[in-house]
């Protein structure tokens, strides 16, 4: 056995090296066809990458050329490096939407928002300037619409529709997202008391989970007031002070969460490699011990614990809905005259680090991907330079 399988080696490398030696040496020799013939330094460039040699190379340090990749057909001995499809540095994105807490008055019935009708102002018009019947009496509400109206802006979606962009602006730390654990369903044991495991599923581990995000805070407590209003609001309401609009009550809607959705973009900073979105958010509290220390030298920043409901990733109508809400926030005609912002700034040749008002997700073509495009996260703004 020991003889034949040496006869076997000694003959199938004898083979190998008549039928790729004489390929290698004219390779060595540069007298591979196209590379002796080019008559400029680009077509020699051009020809040598299309070339025998430099394939041998590649191959001799088990490199490969982006069409020789092939994760589905191919099989790497000795691994891959794969320098085309390599996730490097990736950026997230934050987007919050508002909760609709019932603060500025509203019409019962239509839910069209109402002033004072001492002021004169006819009623129904948006421009409210009252609280709701619970809070209209309370001096901390009362001193927030006065002197804070932004701040519960962000926190009725209804009187003032688009993204809280208080919460993204002030985010600073990375959104986790759980993991999916399956389930093993164990069968009874035989009489030998040997049993068997089936896989279940691990549709669990989407539903109601909590996680913490970190946000920087102004010295004017932007941030501090919108947690502590929401805080009061939801104190109010479980002691029946304050109550839902009346067709929140009819139709069971949560008025007091809200969504997040989450981009990871690649290294061109637009590049959606994935998405995912968090369904019925709230916040459960605000840490007030922040303010035991007088030492804020890192700034002022608080972690909000939160929950979330239900939990989706990777799922094509989460971008449909992302998009229609922009819509929603942003109509045609307004986002039509807002002007295109990039990374990186061509004219100046620099970045391009304008405010944006206005995100949405377009798609592109891309051969390279297995899906043959992919989806951009793009921004418009209003400011021209």
């Amino acid at each position: 056995m020991a003889k034949n399988n040496s006869k076997y080696l000694e003959t199938s490398y004898k083979n190998d090296t008549k039928q790729d030696g004489n390929k290698g040496r004219m390779i060595l020799n540069d007298r591979m066809p196209g590379i002796t013939g080019a008559t400029s330094d680009i077509a020699l460039q051009d020809a040598y990458m299309n070339s025998d040699l430099y394939k041998l190379a590649l191959h001799g340090s088990n490199f490969f050329q982006k069409d020789e990749i092939d994760l589905y057909n191919n099989i790497y001995r000795f691994g891959l490096y794969n320098p085309y499809g390599a996730v490097t540095n990736l950026r997230e994105y934050l987007f919050f939407t508002k909760p609709d807490l019932n603060i500025l008055a509203r019409d019962d019935l239509t839910g069209s928002f109402i002033t004072n009708k001492s002021n004169g102002t006819k009623n129904g018009s948006k421009v409210s300037n009252s609280l709701s019947s619970g809070l209209a009496n309370l001096p901390f509400w009362t001193e927030l619409l006065q002197e804070r109206k932004d701040t519960l802006k962000m926190l009725q979606n209804s009187y003032a529709p688009g993204w809280n962009m208080l919460l993204q602006n002030s985010v600073i730390s990375n959104l986790e997202i759980p993991d999916l654990e399956g389930t093993a369903i164990e069968s009874p044991v035989n009489s030998y008391g040997v049993g068997f495991q089936y896989r279940g599923t691990s549709e669990s581990s989407d539903d109601s989970f909590d996680f913490a995000l970190e946000f920087k805070d102004t010295k004017w407590l932007d941030i501090y007031y919108f947690f502590r209003a929401y805080e009061d609001y939801e104190t109010l309401k479980h002691h029946g002070t304050v109550a839902p609009w009346q067709g929140y009550i009819i139709n069971k809607i949560l008025h007091d969460q809200f969504c997040i959705y989450k981009f990871m973009v690649g290294e061109d900073m637009e590049t959606i490699v994935y998405w995912c979105k968090l369904y019925g958010v709230m916040p459960m509290g605000l840490p007030r011990s922040a303010f035991s220390t007088a030492d804020f030298s890192n700034g002022l920043s608080y972690t909000i614990n939160f929950k979330a409901a239900f939990f989706e990733d990777m799922r094509k109508e989460i971008l449909i809905e992302f998009n229609n809400l922009a819509s929603e926030f942003c109509s045609d005609t307004k986002a039509n005259s807002y002007y295109q912002y990039e990374t990186y700034n061509t004219s100046t040749g620099m970045g391009d680090y304008r405010p944006a008002k206005y995100a949405y997700v377009e798609q592109y073509r891309n051969d390279d991907s297995p899906t043959g495009w992919v989806y951009k996260l793009k921004w418009k703004g209003d400011k021209k330079f």
